[in-house]
This record gives structure tokens, C-alpha cells and sequence, in this order.
């Protein structure tokens, strides 16, 4: 009697565990019927893709599979049945760029996150997906159980499954410097004369906004002073900086000289040094980037420098995509010009 209630149990602890895969579909939302997106061809903008995997017992019932198998998921090229590569990747970690685009450009929201059902048998793995090349392509998926590959492709003949999603990655779209806004606004000043401005860079394409929110400039990970001028032949403004910030950054710190004159007799005047500090406000634009233009009558007490050469630098906007672009410096005008990179 006890050897066969031992038996009834082990029948009964095994009628729970999938013995076949009954379910393998590959979704842009675990809920969702989209079967076509489009993305941009930048190798940083990412869309959702999401394999969804349920498992039978040996009753026919639907049950949810290991971790193990979970595990084992790629995404693949429909036709090949290979994973995904030539300028395709897939990442199960999330990027910056992940807003959907329809075919004019415009943005969507991104879709709510699948999970399991409510009975739990039924799981997803969710993946991202990018491309560096222009082209439309089916993405399946392959997992592995029981020591075989299975493909939702159609080509596995133990365990047939047939779903896909289409993803088109099409040519990124870039700009005349012309549609990118370019905006100088005092910001404070007044005291000896000191100016502060901050110039704002956006992009309004057809006047409709497309949000930068990063830029790169090469060897920089933090704010660059990509202009600084000391003891300038320029009116009013023997000293000039400016700064391009980084989108994090809410506040900058700027100090400017300014001189005091002590002293009776001619033998005994001279110029007293000092700075004055002020806290900038920055990125208080959504969708644009700061530029800090900083300028002073007097000049540091240091040497002469004139360092205004053309800054060259890649904005980013919210697609992921780039565009060069360059700040030309004129100390004597006072004066930052935004130009094609």
C-alpha cells in the first residue's frame, strides 16, 4: 500500500511540470495585436519585443516553464532561423531611446509591459531590439527544451510554431542647421557691469519640436568651456566664457573678476582682484540643451588667453539620432554662432 501512494504522489508531483512547449509567440506587447513597428536605423533606438511561452503537462494541461527555459530564449531572423546579427541586436536591458515612431515621425507612448496572465501559466521574456541597417525584416524566437530547439518559425518538427513580428528600420532622419532654434536670454548681470546669457539649442522641424536630450563632444563626460577668453580685446568684456552643460545638470556655478582701485597717491593705487559667483538655473527647457555664455569688463589676473576655436559637437535627440553640429566663438562680437558640424 505505501509503495503504491508513493507512486500515486510521484504521478501527481509530475502531472504539474510542462512536458511539451503548447505556446511560443513572439509579441511587441504580451497583450497587445501590433505586428509591425517601425524604428529608426541609429543602432541606439530600441523597440519592445516580447516572447511569450506557455508548457503542457503530461494531462494536456497548461502549465508554466522552468526558469531554465526561460533563460534559453533568442530572438531570431524569421527566414534564417538565426539569431539576430548583421547590424540587428537584441538586449534584454532597456536603452534611453525607446519611443515608437510611425511612419511620419511622429511619437507614440510606449506600450504598457506584458507580464503573466492570471494564472500564471503563461510567461514572458522581454527583449529590445535596435538596428544599424536599413531594412524590414520577421523576428521570431527560439527556445530551447528537452535538449531541442525549438523555433516559432515553423521548421521544428516535434513542436510546430509559427509567429513573428515585423520590424522596419528605416533611415534616420537629419536636419538643415536652419530648423534647429538657436536662442540667446539674458539671465543676470548688472553688477560691475558682468553678463550672464544662456543660449538654448532645440530642434522645431515644420515647427513641431523633436526633443534633444543629450550631446557628445569628443574626451568630454562632463560640462565642456569650450571658449575662454582672458584679457580680450573686446568691448566691455576683457573676459569671456562659455559652457556647454550636460542635460543632468539642473544649476552651474559661474564666477566672473571684477577689480577694486585702492590706493592715495599715484605711487600707491592698484587694482584689487575678486570674483563674484553667481548659480545659473540650466536645462529649464524641456527638450533643449544649455549653452552659458559668462562675461566680465575686467579680466583675472593671470596671463592673456585666447582660446576660440571652433566647437565641435553631436547632439542627440529623443530617437537616438545624431546630429553634428558646431559652436563658432567671435570674442570680439561677444558673439557663439551655431553651424553644421
Amino acid at each position: 500500500m505505501s509503495e503504491q501512494l508513493d507512486a500515486l504522489q510521484g504521478q501527481s508531483d509530475q502531472s504539474g511540470a510542462a512536458e511539451s512547449i503548447g505556446g511560443l509567440a513572439v509579441k511587441f506587447d504580451a497583450g497587445g495585436f501590433s505586428r509591425n513597428k517601425v524604428l529608426y536605423a541609429n543602432g541606439r533606438m530600441q523597440v519592445k519585443v516580447q516572447v511569450v511561452v506557455s508548457g503542457l503537462d503530461r494531462d494536456g494541461d497548461v502549465v508554466a516553464v522552468s526558469d531554465e527555459v526561460m533563460e534559453s530564449i533568442r530572438l531570431i531572423h524569421y527566414d534564417s532561423g538565426r539569431t539576430l546579427r548583421n547590424g540587428w541586436q537584441a538586449s534584454t536591458e532597456q536603452g534611453r531611446f525607446t519611443l515608437a515612431v510611425t511612419q511620419t515621425a511622429t511619437v507614440a507612448e510606449d506600450e504598457v509591459d506584458g507580464g503573466e496572465d492570471s494564472s500564471g501559466q503563461r510567461r514572458v521574456r522581454t527583449f529590445w531590439v535596435s538596428s544599424e541597417n536599413v531594412e524590414t525584416i520577421q523576428i521570431g524566437a527560439s527556445i530551447k527544451f528537452d535538449n531541442t530547439i525549438i523555433r516559432s518559425n515553423g521548421t521544428t518538427l516535434s513542436s510546430r510554431h509559427d509567429s513573428s513580428v515585423s520590424v522596419e528600420a528605416i533611415l534616420p532622419v537629419t536636419f538643415a542647421v536652419e530648423q534647429f532654434r538657436w536662442e540667446d536670454v539674458w539671465y543676470d548681470g548688472g553688477f560691475r557691469n558682468q553678463r550672464i546669457y544662456k543660449y538654448y539649442l532645440g530642434l522645431y522641424p515644420n515647427l513641431q519640436q523633436i526633443k534633444l536630450v543629450d550631446w557628445i563632444a569628443e574626451g568630454a563626460d562632463k560640462n565642456v568651456v569650450f571658449a575662454f577668453g582672458n584679457k580680450i580685446n573686446a568691448w566691455n568684456a576683457a573676459f569671456q566664457a562659455g559652457i556647454m552643460v550636460r542635460p543632468d545638470r539642473k544649476s552651474l556655478n559661474v564666477s566672473l573678476p571684477y577689480t577694486d582701485v585702492v590706493g592715495w597717491t599715484p605711487d600707491s593705487i592698484r587694482d584689487i582682484y575678486h570674483e563674484k559667483d553667481y548659480e545659473v538655473r540650466v536645462n529649464d527647457r524641456v527638450g533643449e540643451l544649455t549653452v552659458v555664455q559668462a562675461l566680465s569688463p575686467a579680466a583675472r589676473d593671470q596671463p592673456r588667453v585666447d582660446r576660440s576655436e571652433v566647437f565641435r559637437f553631436t547632439a542627440l535627440d529623443q530617437f537616438g539620432t545624431e546630429h553634428k553640429l558646431a559652436i563658432r566663438t567671435d570674442f570680439k562680437e561677444r558673439s557663439f554662432r551655431l553651424e553644421r558640424g
